[in-house]
């Protein structure tokens, strides 16, 4: 028996004076539930929308207002021409968008129907499906209150729909560029800062620092090759989409082949960000799941839309490089998306990078 207590104590001291380990095993349900808590849900509010209204008449401007008042729409602009709509859905990136005929008041007056054209971002089924469903809603209380307004029931509204970048409703379009975003994440940051913590945890890099080779070539050569089976693996899964899914790729193959080299580069920062603050492999691992992986599928509007969160879960997931990745990849792949457009994607992405490798090297400076 007192040998069983002087093992227990051992374990408890030991668990005290790992303060990372017992930050993150107490942390992990408070992070999960407030995670989980915030970021699902079926429901979708603020979803961006552009209107373009070619009538700008009383009834016309009504229905936009009923739109905004909805709560489900955050109108982002109001366009001149059809040829902002592809714009808007690029650079703004809304989610759907909304034509309203010339005459559509003396549409519904004299002729009892009017059609609006919806312009769906289809690169997400799920969400496409919902907005489409809301906006319909907005239509069916507006045409009854126009209807009780005349003592009449005869009024409709015709709706046109527009699938936008995945006509076939193909479902594996939205899967990939989440699957791609995290399977660099598993392979290039977590192998890189567990390969990284299992060197520190063997004393072995402080014997590497002593030699006449730099720090930084020390750190590169290290996540090289995990980014290297990253790519392979991220060529795979392209050839699968491409050949077996028929996913087509409408951007430019070399600025895809740069993007991902660039969201690599940003995963092995944040692989290398996390070895210097854990002291072993295994807190390299947790860190790792519930600081990159986790915000990586709950935070990127991979699964869940970003519009309905709280505000501060919006702000709180640029800080991630995989919602930026997500977006990006997106934008060329479906959308054929140039250089110019995704520009401030790579920036950003290059920015991470270069922050969390400069707070990295310094942290080995101290050690």
């Amino acid at each position: 028996m007192v040998a069983f207590l002087a093992i227990l104590q051992k374990e408890f001291i030991h668990i005290l004076r790992d303060r990372i380990s017992l930050f993150l095993v107490l942390a992990m349900p408070v992070a999960l539930i407030l995670l989980f808590g915030f970021t699902i849900s079926t429901e979708i509010r603020n979803a961006k929308i552009s209107i373009l209204d070619q009538s700008k008449d009383s009834k016309s401007a009504q229905l936009i207002e009923n739109i905004a008042a909805s709560g489900y729409f955050q109108l982002m602009n109001f366009l001149d021409t059809e040829t902002e709509i592809d714009y808007d859905f690029k650079n703004k990136q809304i989610k759907i968008a909304m034509i309203i005929p010339p005459r559509f008041e003396e549409s519904l007056a004299l002729e009892n129907m009017a059609s609006i054209q919806i312009i769906n971002d289809v690169s997400d089924i799920n969400i496409a499906s919902i907005l489409n469903n809301y906006l319909r809603s907005v239509f069916h209380e507006f045409i009854t209150e126009y209807n009780n307004e005349r003592n009449a029931s005869e009024s409709t509204i015709s709706i046109v729909t527009k699938m936008q970048y995945n006509p076939e409703l193909n479902s594996v379009y939205m899967f990939v560029p989440g699957i791609i975003t995290l399977i660099m994440i598993i392979i290039t940051a977590l192998m890189s800062s567990i390969t990284l913590a299992r060197e520190k945890e063997t004393n072995t890099m402080n014997m590497m620092l002593i030699t006449t080779v730099k720090k930084i070539n020390i750190a590169i050569g290290k996540v090289i090759p995990y980014m290297f089976l990253s790519l392979i693996s991220t060529i795979f899964i392209l050839l699968i989409s491409v050949f077996v899914f028929q996913m087509p790729i409408k951007g430019s193959i070399s600025l895809l082949f740069l993007l991902c080299v660039i969201f690599m580069f940003t995963a092995a920062s944040f692989g290398l960000l996390i070895s210097s603050v854990s002291k072993t492999q295994l807190d390299a691992m947790m860190i790792t799941m519930m600081g990159l992986f986790l915000p990586t599928v709950l935070l990127s509007g991979f699964l869940f839309p970003l519009d309905n969160m709280p505000l501060f879960f919006q702000w709180f997931a640029d800080i991630f490089p995989a919602k930026w990745f997500i977006i990006a990849i997106k934008d060329v792949m479906l959308k054929g998306a140039t250089f110019f457009d995704i520009w401030k994607y790579l920036l950003i992405l290059t920015g991470m990078s270069v922050v969390m490798v400069g707070f990295s090297l310094s942290q080995i400076d101290k050690r």
